[in-house]
């Protein structure tokens, strides 16, 4: 090996550490610490964001605001990379996580205040979210305005509690096995007050319970059953074959596919559609959500491909056309997709033309430059897609790109090497 080349293995090498490095570094987001004038006191707050937050800086995106966020965190940053980055069955979400200080502090925070004005401080907690930790995020991040309060158990009771007393806080509030047994279950007291003279319209309740018995839910449900509740969507699932730890998880996964409902469609389901019905769907949906974002990769997929199998692919370029207009942000995936399956049925060469005519507009997308140097190494020009490798590299480290997809570019530079 003569040194030219010793000098490139040592780069590569050594970018190989710096990316492996950021991508750890990104994994759990940045945890901050808010100064509250509302509770006189600093509070500690997780913030991660999506994998693709920065690669268009057009789009926009839902809040999940998590309660008891120390002991919930991990758990569902992990669920919601499954279901909304790699499974797309939901749009990409902003997870607010938010610490408590300690057990006893926890149970005060979250603990609605009694009709004698005794009791917990939930109102106080709730007025730091409303007033100042929402106010945050939406001043240093591109939020949507459409935020989700989730809570279980103590925190379940006080998302429910949130929802009656300050029901405008959030659009959305998932309550998981909610202790509302607690004060002699005070809450489901308020509520046959409350639910009826205020209204809910376009708010969503998803209540969820374990294999318990006494945790009060069935006596809330009764109030909702009777009253006439104004506008508010809700929704009960019992979960037996999970306890009162378990239980988050799964149904804090089934609330977000239904708060979302519509965000993925099957490949059969576009099959037997137009392409313009599947654009305007997505359209609607984003303006149902108040969201701005990529159609879901598999979508648009399954529409090159149908105009394939329809053989009408003399279509893909004014298709092309109209996302632009009317879906700007989805427009870098359909050329992709459009390159991609010209290089299958044409020439890679095609590929490339189509890859590289709009690489300017896309050169902060860790995804086109790396699509660009597949086709380079189809042509065996290793020179180039190493380049093109190593420019995807460099982005996927400013961006914080998962892991994943870190070990792709890295066995794409060793194996370009030579």
């Amino acid at each position: 090996m003569n040194k030219n080349t010793d000098i490139n293995s040592i780069v590569v090498l050594l970018l190989l550490c710096v990316l492996g490095a950021a991508a750890n570094a990104g994994a759990s987001g940045e945890r901050i610490a808010l100064k509250s004038e509302v509770l006189q006191e600093e509070r500690a707050i997780q913030v991660l964001l999506p994998e693709g937050y920065w690669v268009d800086k057009d789009t926009s995106y839902p809040v999940v605001y998590l309660l008891d966020g120390d002991y919930n965190f991990h758990g569902v940053s992990g669920m919601l990379d499954l279901l909304a980055n790699k499974g797309q069955m939901i749009p990409e979400v902003i997870l607010v996580g938010i610490a408590d200080k300690g057990t006893l502090r926890y149970r005060e925070n979250m603990t609605p205040a009694n009709g004698d004005g005794k009791g917990g401080k939930a109102g106080q907690f709730l007025n730091f979210l409303e007033k100042e930790l929402k106010p945050y995020i939406d001043r240093h991040y591109r939020s949507a305005p459409n935020a989700t309060l989730v809570g279980q158990s103590i925190g379940g009771l006080f998302t429910i509690n949130a929802l009656l007393k300050k029901p405008d806080s959030f659009d959305h509030y998932v309550a998981i096995s909610p202790a509302l047994w607690v004060s002699d279950h005070q809450l489901e007291k308020n509520a046959a007050e409350l639910v009826g003279k205020k209204s809910y319209r376009g708010k969503t309740l998803h209540l969820s319970l374990a294999d318990e018995t006494r945790m009060g839910v069935y006596g809330f449900l009764e109030v909702l059953d009777r009253k006439d509740v104004q506008g508010i969507e809700w929704q009960f699932t019992h979960y037996g074959d999970e306890n009162h730890n378990s239980v988050g998880l799964p149904a804090l996964r089934d609330s977000l596919k239904d708060i979302f409902d519509g965000w993925y469609l099957s490949g059969s389901e576009i099959s037997a559609m137009e392409p313009d019905g599947v654009l305007a769907h997505y359209r609607a949906r984003m303006d149902a959500f108040g969201i701005n974002q990529p159609i879901p990769t598999s979508s648009v997929k399954s529409v090159v491909r149908a105009l394939y199998n329809r053989e009408r692919t003399g279509e893909i370029d004014a298709l092309v056309a109209r996302v632009r207009r009317d879906l700007p942000v989805s427009e870098r995936d359909f050329i992709i997709m459009q390159a991609a399956y010209a290089g299958h049925f044409d020439s890679p060469k095609r590929a490339l033309e189509i890859l590289r005519e709009s690489e300017s507009r896309f050169s902060a997308s860790v995804k086109y430059l790396q699509e660009i140097a597949g086709v380079y190494e189809q042509l065996d020009n290793l020179r180039k897609a190493r380049e093109y490798y190593q420019r995807a590299a460099v982005l996927a480290e400013r961006q914080n790109a998962g892991q994943w997809q870190m070990n792709i570019l890295n066995a794409a530079l060793m194996r370009t090497e030579a």
